[in-house]
């Protein structure tokens, strides 16, 4: 039975797209829910998806959207922008970055009103710091920081250390939270002594930045247990040191079922009053997805 049902699954299109709202993320975390709709970003075709969004403000005044987009007829992913006005509606795009090797996540941090960006490039075996010029809108390298396989690499400044939250390529990659820290944003880090920190395919992998509010801070994470991408798990942060770290459930997010995009959710990230999340919507589309198949079996032929 089981087996069938991973065979009747795999004839649905599964199809990732970026919704944006105008929320306060300070009440989403004292209601703990979200009340706003979203509004989502139209995908072009069935090949494409859009996905791991995060959000800035840049000097000018736009609001930019750096996320990943897949096509499944290249079979790897690579990080896009939009720029949206104030009714949260596209007035850009434009390709960021294309290494040929997949990409995705692109954490975004800021340091001395420089925005640097960490793009998940965990298929290349390490984590890439680049800073986003934003007057060219272009993202420039500045150097390798990890060379390990890392996912979903997340950076908190906590008593003046930098601490990258991340889990690691491979069959675990949904369970196992690593931590390593520095003293400066580019390095050299060290693994946190508890490595790795959580063991939990509900709630290792980063699901978007961390949230600040007050003294608390607050760490999105992703929710697996029932499939990829099912909800987003927020926890409290209790501790965290070279020695320690602990933190406990304090919310979940799962998709809406209003809305179009109901299947999956996971990640968040707020900047300035607007949230923007990925959602996930389900379609039978066998044809679609014979056609998929089949162009990955012909990449990997040639």
């Amino acid at each position: 039975m089981n087996f069938f049902l991973k065979l009747l699954d795999k004839l649905y299109l599964k199809q990732w797209t970026i919704g944006i709202a105008n929320i306060d993320i300070e009440e989403i975390i004292r209601v703990k829910k979200i009340n706003n709709s979203f509004k989502w970003i139209p995908v072009k075709d069935n090949y494409t998806f859009f996905a791991d969004p995060f959000i800035c403000k840049t000097e000018d005044g736009k609001y930019q959207i750096l996320y990943e987009e897949l096509n499944y007829k290249k079979q790897y992913g690579n990080i896009s922008l939009f720029t949206i006005n104030e009714e949260n509606h596209v007035t850009g795009k434009r390709v960021l970055l294309d290494t040929k090797s997949h990409l995705s996540y692109p954490f975004i941090f800021w340091e001395n009103n420089k925005m640097y960006v960490f793009p998940e490039s965990s298929a290349a075996s390490h984590l890439a710091c680049y800073e986003f010029d934003q007057k060219n809108r272009a993202l420039i390298f500045k150097k390798n920081i990890l060379n390990l396989p890392v996912l979903d690499s997340t950076i908190l400044k906590h008593q003046n250390k930098y601490w990258i939250f991340c889990t690691m390529r491979g069959d675990e990659s949904n369970n196992k939270l690593f931590i390593y820290y520095s003293e400066n944003l580019f390095g050299t880090y060290l693994p946190h002594k508890k490595n790795p920190v959580k063991d939990d395919i509900n709630g290792a992998r980063p699901a978007g930045n961390f949230i600040k509010i007050a003294e608390s801070v607050y760490r999105p994470a992703q929710a697996s247990g029932n499939y990829y991408g099912s909800a987003i798990i927020i926890f409290k942060i209790k501790n965290l040191s070279e020695e320690n770290f602990e933190e406990e459930l304090y919310m979940s997010i799962k998709p809406d079922k209003k809305e179009k995009f109901n299947f999956g959710i996971h990640t968040i990230n707020e900047c300035d009053g607007k949230i923007v999340v990925d959602g996930l919507a389900k379609t039978f589309s066998p044809i679609v997805q014979l056609k998929t198949f089949l162009n990955k079996k012909l990449k990997v032929g040639g």
